[in-house]
This record gives structure tokens, C-alpha cells and sequence, in this order.
């Protein structure tokens, strides 16, 4: 049936487009959740290496500066162990977000999808 084809690509449609939405709207809260609890430790590191200040604050924008040979080890270990613990964190954020889906979900009415040939909902 013609009417029923186009209710599935409508209904597809809808949920690629509110999978794709609330993906960009996980990807913000990560970045702020991320960019919120880095940078407190991001300070602490710099007044503890006073001379390495601009590398520290420098890796926020590019990663790939913790690498450079003139990076000491303490201050490459202490940025890595800041960045754990904010990947930490938006993982708890996330965790929070998906148990409390999990729970939602428990409520929600099982329906249905299958047709039979007759065109009445399956039992």
C-alpha cells in the first residue's frame, strides 16, 4: 500500500533526523562538560610548572604539542592525567543521561509493528 510506504519513510525521516539532532546537542554538552573541567586543572598544572605555562595552555587548541620533544615528562604526565579525568567526567555526565533514559523507557507502551496480509494489526 502506497499510503502505508509513505508512512515509513516519513516515520524513518523523523528519527534519523531527531537521532542526528540530539547527537550534535551529546556533542555540545560533551565539549562543555570537557572544556568546564579542564580548564581548572589546566590552571593548576600551569602555576606548577610556571615555566611550561604557555605549553600547557597551548594544548587546549593543539594536542599535538604535548609530543614535542621539549615537553618534560612531568608536565606531558600531569596534562594527560587532566584530560582522564575530564573524559571521566563526561562519561559519568553521559551515564547519568543514559539511566535516566533507561528508566524512561521503562514506562513507555510496547507497540507493535507488524502487519499481517489482512491489514490488521498483529496480536
Amino acid at each position: 500500500n502506497s499510503g502505508d510506504q509513505q508512512g515509513v519513510a516519513a516515520t524513518t525521516t523523523l528519527f534519523m533526523t531527531i537521532r542526528m539532532l540530539f547527537s550534535a546537542i551529546g556533542l555540545a554538552i560533551a565539549q562543555s562538560v570537557m572544556q568546564n573541567d579542564i580548564m581548572p586543572l589546566l590552571k593548576v598544572i600551569a602555576a606548577r610548572f610556571p615555566d611550561q605555562a604557555n605549553v600547557v595552555y597551548n594544548i587546549v587548541s593543539n594536542q599535538s604539542v604535548i609530543w614535542e620533544s621539549n615537553v618534560p615528562i612531568d608536565v606531558r604526565d600531569a596534562v594527560t592525567e587532566a584530560y582522564v579525568k575530564s573524559t571521566h567526567k563526561v562519561y559519568l555526565v553521559f551515564m547519568a543521561f543514559g539511566s535516566l533514559t533507561f528508566i524512561v523507557s521503562l514506562f513507555s507502551k510496547n507497540l507493535k509493528l507488524c502487519r499481517n496480509l489482512g491489514g490488521a494489526a498483529a496480536e
